[in-house]
């Protein structure tokens, strides 16, 4: 399989983040995190490889099973997608724009709204955003996909722009492409780094697709396709309106500088409950969706009712955390659910 940024060598490198580690860094320590996949199907734990077994049966409530052994993985690592060449390119950006534009960004406390302005970074900055959406949506074990056209064009742009070495990077991003951001890009941050308010995720939002809205542990990226559409319709953006309009902070091709939004923490933790409470919602209706399908795809006679309850027994029946969106546990009691249920008469 040949790389998926250049297409032209091997993909032989193993360990590639999908999202860089220094933006995961406030997130969990690597190694010892435990992470959570908001499946289709399932909520999945992914567990760190150096837990000891007392933290996990402490998270767990329980020991780890063999199969779940056998199947554990950190979603934000994959082998065999780049080259080795094009890994080393990546990396260069990444340490370019940790240096001089994310270790500044972590020293604020976040207790007020301000628009932080970096002067002929927006190459830099726009570059380095456009490699984490890729590889976001390049991610096997990721719903979150770039369109077909989209995922050429910056794919494209990448690769004509990233450098083999950081002074090469250095010069192009401040001479040749210091004012390019060709897709529109809303940068929102909120440091995690000072005062851990509460825990971070990594997730996309389903059915945002013009624009994409993103969450990268302390960065909010919203991604437009192309400038004229940034304001061909309006958008809720989870109360994030209660620091700054989002769309006067969007960030396009040929802008004299680029901004980035520092959200003041109290409105930071708004928009997660906001978005967590969306996907409680998504999640609930995949319950009473499956409940709906094979019920009448069995015949059976069912009620409003009857569906409450399965979604009921889901959400609060006695589970540990870590175990209530189970795939395994949803199927049983769907299946118990359903085995109470009659037959419609012909």
């Amino acid at each position: 399989m040949n790389c998926k940024l250049c297409l032209v060598k091997p993909a032989d490198k193993k360990g590639s983040h999908i999202v860089p580690a220094f933006i995961l860094k406030t997130l969990f320590e690597r190694n010892k995190e435990f992470v959570v996949s908001i499946g289709s199907e399932a909520v999945e734990n992914h567990i760190g490889r150096e837990l000891t077994p007392e933290q996990i049966e402490d998270y767990m409530g329980r020991e780890l099973t063999d199969e779940e052994i056998d199947q554990n993985y950190i979603p934000f690592i994959e082998d065999n997608i780049f080259c080795s060449d094009c890994e080393k390119k990546l990396g260069h950006l990444e340490s370019m724009y940790a240096d001089k534009i994310h270790k500044h960004l972590s020293k604020k406390e976040c207790d007020k709204d301000e628009i932080f302005t970096f002067n002929n970074d927006l190459g830099l900055i726009s570059l380095f955003w456009y490699s984490v959406i890729l590889r976001f949506s390049l991610a096997t074990h990721n719903k979150f996909k770039l369109k077909d056209k989209e995922h050429r064009a910056i794919r494209n742009y990448l690769n004509n722009n990233l450098k083999e070495n950081i002074p090469e990077l250095k010069i192009h991003v401040e001479k040749n492409i210091n004012l390019n951001c060709p897709y529109p890009l809303g940068i929102f941050f909120n440091s995690n780094a000072i005062k851990r308010l509460s825990s971070n995720s990594v997730l996309e939002i389903p059915k945002y697709r013009n624009p994409y809205f993103l969450l990268f542990n302390e960065y909010i990226i919203i991604l437009y396709n192309k400038a004229s559409q940034v304001n061909g319709m309006k958008h809720s953006f989870f109360d994030l309106e209660k620091s700054f309009d989002p769309l006067r902070n969007i960030n396009y091709n040929n802008n004299e500088e680029c901004n980035i939004c520092i959200i003041r923490n109290d409105v930071w933790e708004g928009i997660k409950t906001n978005i967590f409470e969306l996907f409680a919602k998504f999640k609930h209706q995949e319950f009473i969706d499956m409940f709906r399908f094979v019920a009448e795809y069995s015949n059976l006679a069912f009620t409003k009712a009857n569906i409450v309850h399965f979604v009921n027994r889901i959400l609060y029946e006695d589970s540990h955390i870590a175990d209530r969106y189970d795939r395994t546990r949803v199927l049983t009691i769907l299946a118990e659910e359903l085995n109470q249920l009659p037959k419609i008469s012909r």
